[in-house]
């Protein structure tokens, strides 16, 4: 596994490396918990990308209900957490707008992933998207990506060790 043999891994976050909390947003560290062994699934999935990038929809921005600077602490506390066990979060897409704003980045609209293209090179062919949500799916869908979704009985972790049979099955 040192040298990765797939491109890039799109994370969404809330659902996907953190639980959800019912009704409200996770604005800050306290707030924030892994799904079960989200981090070490990210360490693992590290070595068998290129690179990983989260592409998460944030509307509680424009809802005033957090800011861009209280987003940064809280990626940036997350990434040093899956750091500490050898996961690699190359950048963090957010779309910060309200759903009724209509802009081009929020899921299922691909402009993150879009940006994201511009920003490396990405052969989509061999990319995956993975998320909880319909929408998720759909913008993963619309460019082509290998999709995945996940919930709390199916997660990240769990697709994970799939995949890493299917590796190396092959």
């Amino acid at each position: 596994m040192e040298n990765a043999v797939l491109d890039t891994l799109f994370l969404d976050r809330d659902g996907v490396i953190n639980k959800k909390i019912t009704g409200r947003y996770v604005c800050n560290w306290d707030e924030f918990d892994f799904m079960p062994d989200a981090e070490k699934a990210i360490g693992v999935l590290s070595q068998l990308f290129k690179r990983v990038l989260v592409v998460t929809n944030q509307q509680g921005i424009a809802k005033g209900i957090m800011t861009e600077e209280d987003l940064h602490q809280l990626h940036n506390q997350m990434i040093s957490q899956i750091e500490s066990v050898s996961g690699k979060i190359v950048k963090i897409y957010y779309c910060p707008h309200l759903a009724s704003e209509h802009c081009t980045c929020r899921k299922p609209k691909t402009g993150m992933i879009q940006q994201a293209m511009q920003d490396f090179d990405i052969r989509l062919s061999s990319s995956y998207l993975v998320g909880d949500s319909d929408t998720d799916i759909q913008a993963g869908d619309a460019m082509g990506l290998h999709t995945v979704k996940v919930d709390n009985e199916f997660t990240l972790h769990q697709w994970t060790e799939e995949l890493l049979d299917i590796i190396n099955y092959d």
